[in-house]
């Protein structure tokens, strides 16, 4: 199972690594960004009430959380100018097919162009044509036929192709040599009985390549995968479908200098330290209504420390953090004694993450679903957003483990308390009924940084109320990636309880509950269902939601999943993350966008 990025450690100190369960993903912190902001949580929680700059107004406590944010911030058509974006690390790859990250995947469309894209509706997750003409539809959902849009060109004038596309599709499969990017597509279009194993193994030049991918004519590209699949096209929203021409592969040197497709290429490029594109002349914007390239130039310095990019871009030395995690401590101080910036030039959005505590279900007494019911009415979720800063950095309490920028998300709430407290009453029935009436010990493990001990001294806190004790278990990130890495590491240190974060790849229920909950996640190594949930029902339902077309049907569908995952009480949503971003006062066309959970990099303009 692919799509799921789990937070158990953001690397070093600002470098903003987010990681799978035993597996580096180089998100650059999807999660707001590791920092103490004890001293300025009182300044947020004062602020929090204000609206204006894009801001959603905080949750209820104990109702839905605030709306996506369809608001674009500085309106402006001018082109020209140069775009200055700041990072703490550099993109994992500029090899399409490599790269692994979705803040790079948004990046990656300046430079390049897939089949279909995220439109520019801001706070409305829509597909578009992007290489493709539009949209297709599967009444199978395993046939998808695409077709290439007339006048299409790379950097050096040569025309684009059906076959440019199904050849980046087949590097994909040469994981020997185009290690990370987008397994999926591997997954879905394998045939197990004869493997395909990429274009380098392959010495004939008119090979038939992939069979699962036929290009009839220079124009028409059709995919035959191997079950029916109905994010497909979402997958093809993803850097995996960007042409690449065969001539300029350079196999695992490529993402040094990719072929640009899209409305830039690449002037110069220095790994880890700057990125410098200018317009691509071939580009033309008649075939491109996604990517209005609104700037001469875009420069992007990496490697910085998070306290350096917030305070350039706050003193408009610079224009936006490619790294969209939120500002640290320091510049959310500045931010909330300054009403007028903060309603000018910042945004309080959903990341798509969700903070959750996973309850393992083959530790005793946590076998027992009466016992794991318990924890979860003694959970005060209002103290996790506090250990978190607030509404404002701690994001809204959560009851669903859908977050709201996801296709289907609908809220409800199956252990309700008032001012989302807990339920101690419940909590203690429960007990009685799992045979544990005075309660029991059991072992939480946590990252050790202030705010994942904040979060687990309210855990301890909390449940202690009803007579659980809870010892905390602090890891470094290696430590709690090996921890988690395996369930017979976890059984045999007894581990009843982790605090972890994800968020999935795309926008869609599949993307974000299967690796998380399905009975097949369950792994030896690179275990991904950290709770080890192996419910039937769970996983009809996964296989049903992924085999229903869009509608109302799906929309039930997945809704049921994530009411049995969050039933189980193997997994406990906590709070549906936020980050709070501030941009330059010449930046424009600043608007969200749920397809990749941040702001849309391709719509950016700046006042030149």
């Amino acid at each position: 199972m692919l799509g799921w990025l789990a937070v158990v450690g953001c690397g070093p100190a600002g470098k903003g690594l987010t990681q799978v369960v035993g597996r580096t993903m180089p998100r650059c912190c999807p999660i707001i960004r590791v920092g103490t902001v004890t001293a300025v949580l009182g300044l947020l929680l004062a602020a929090c009430t204000g609206g204006g700059g894009g801001q959603q107004t905080p949750s209820d406590p104990s109702g839905p959380p605030a709306a996506i944010g369809n608001r674009v911030i500085a309106v402006s058509p001018r082109d020209g100018g140069t775009l200055r974006v700041l990072a703490t690390t550099d993109c994992d790859s500029w090899d399409p097919q490599r790269t692994s990250s979705t803040r790079c995947w948004n990046q990656q469309r300046w430079i390049s162009r897939q089949l279909v894209t995220y439109a520019p509706s801001p706070g409305v997750v829509k597909l578009a044509g992007d290489l493709a003409t539009d949209v297709p539809s599967s009444k199978d959902l395993r046939t998808w036929t695409y077709t290439i849009r007339e006048g299409l060109t790379f950097e050096d004038g040569v025309p684009i192709t059906s076959r440019d596309v199904k050849y980046g599709i087949e590097r994909a499969f040469a994981t020997d040599v185009i290690s990370g990017g987008s397994g999926e597509v591997v997954e879905l279009l394998q045939d197990e009985n004869n493997p395909y194993r990429g274009p380098y193994s392959d010495p004939t030049p008119d090979r038939l390549g992939l069979a699962s991918v036929t290009t009839p004519d220079d124009r028409t590209i059709t995919f035959r995968l191997n079950r029916p699949f109905a994010d497909w096209n979402l997958v093809m929203a993803s850097p995996v479908s960007t042409p690449v021409p065969r001539a300029h592969d350079t196999g695992t040197g490529y993402g040094a200098r990719p072929v640009a497709s899209g409305p830039y290429k690449i002037e110069n490029y220095r790994p880890g330290e700057s990125l410098t594109l200018v317009r691509n002349p071939q580009w033309n914007p008649r075939t491109d209504p996604n990517r209005p390239a609104h700037p001469d130039r875009i420069v992007e310095r990496t490697g910085l420390a998070a306290t350096d990019v917030d305070s350039r871009i706050l003193t408009d030395q610079a224009d936006v953090s490619a790294d969209q995690s939120g500002v640290g401590a320091e510049a959310a101080a500045r931010i909330s004694a300054n009403p007028g910036l903060r309603a000018a030039r910042t945004t309080s959005e959903a990341t798509g993450g969700l903070r959750y505590l996973a309850v393992l279900t083959k530790v005793t007494p946590l076998d027992n679903v009466a016992c794991r019911n318990a924890v979860v009415w003694a959970l005060d979720k209002k103290a996790q957003q506090t250990a978190r800063g607030g509404p404002l950095l701690g994001g809204d309490i959560a009851s669903t483990m859908l977050t709201p920028p996801v296709r289907f998300f609908s809220w409800f709430d199956l252990f309700p308390s008032p001012g989302s407290t807990g339920n101690i009453a419940r909590a203690r029935a429960e007990l009685n009924t799992c045979g544990q009436p005075n309660g029991f010990a059991t072992t939480l493990a946590t990252r050790s940084d202030p705010l994942s001990l904040a979060q687990a001294e309210a855990v301890r806190t909390s449940l202690a109320r009803v007579g659980i004790t809870v010892t905390v278990e602090k890891l470094d990130d290696a430590g709690y990636a090996a921890a988690l890495d395996s369930p017979e590491r976890v059984h045999s240190m007894k581990y009843g309880l982790a605090l972890a974060a994800g968020a999935g790849t795309r926008p869609t229920p599949y993307a974000f509950l299967a690796p998380l909950a399905a009975g097949s996640a369950i792994q030896p190594r690179h275990n991904t269902n950290i709770a080890e949930l192996d419910l039937s029902a769970v996983d009809q339902h996964l296989d049903q939601g992924i085999r229903t077309a869009d509608g109302e049907d799906a929309a039930s569908v997945w809704t049921e999943t994530d009411r049995a995952v969050v039933g189980s009480a193997a997994y406990i949503p906590l709070l549906y993350d936020r980050a709070l971003n501030v941009y330059s006062s010449r930046l424009t066309n600043i608007h969200y966008s749920p397809g990749y959970m941040m702001t849309d990099f391709a719509s950016l303009g700046v006042v030149p």
